[in-house]
């Protein structure tokens, strides 16, 4: 959590930095996900548990290359399953936790940037810090991993006023299977909170 606090400071204090005919953008993004592929084999629930923060340096108020931090809480009671740790066998519920965080460098490409209605598409690329646990009675399996991770998105901003506008869009996050844990894959779709400081 710490990291996130001062990643924020640092992000704030180049927002208001003069930007000599080039811009900047923040946004802030409620982040609710559903889970596809081989992650809706595991939690089929959609998740209003996901937040996401992204910071984006802008050039000619069209093109951008930022950041994004986030995170997406999946869980999931799934009755009548069959827990096997060592020679003990449990029937019974399991309860089911998926988190993940992704941290990457992203591109953003906004239409009519000139205009309060702003359709955009973004691409973005990193790491994954993904933990899956499931729980049952007094026994526990956790799995942690580090992933690549992609993330396309297509979405909108409308501006409110100079500085202020609000964000929908739907991005696609895909991790890569690693030694440790399989492919992870989910839908998010965010609601968010944008500041504008795009140069003139």
């Amino acid at each position: 959590m710490k990291l996130y606090i001062y990643l924020s400071l640092i992000v704030l204090g180049l927002y208001s930095l003069p930007t000599y005919g080039q811009g900047s953008m923040i946004q802030i993004n409620f982040a609710p996900a559903l889970p596809v592929g081989k992650t809706a084999d595991f939690t089929q629930t959609l998740t209003g548990r996901g937040a996401n923060f992204e910071f984006y340096k802008m050039n000619a108020n069209q093109t951008g290359y930022g950041v994004e931090l986030g995170t997406m809480n999946f869980f999931e009671q799934v009755p009548d399953q069959i827990f096997e740790r060592g020679s003990a066998t449990l029937h019974g519920t399991q309860y089911r936790y998926l988190k993940l965080t992704p941290i990457m460098g992203s591109f953003i490409y906004v239409f009519n940037a000139t205009k309060p209605f702003k359709p955009f598409v973004a691409m973005g690329a990193g790491a994954a810090i993904n933990t899956q646990t499931v729980s049952m009675g007094i026994f526990v399996d956790k799995i942690e991993a580090r992933q690549f991770i992609i993330r396309p998105e297509l979405g909108a901003i409308y501006q409110l006023s100079d500085y202020v506008g609000i964000k929908l869009s739907t991005k696609y996050y895909q991790t890569f299977e690693s030694n440790v844990m399989q492919a992870q894959s989910m839908l998010g779709f965010n609601l968010g909170f944008v500041m504008l400081n795009f140069g003139k």
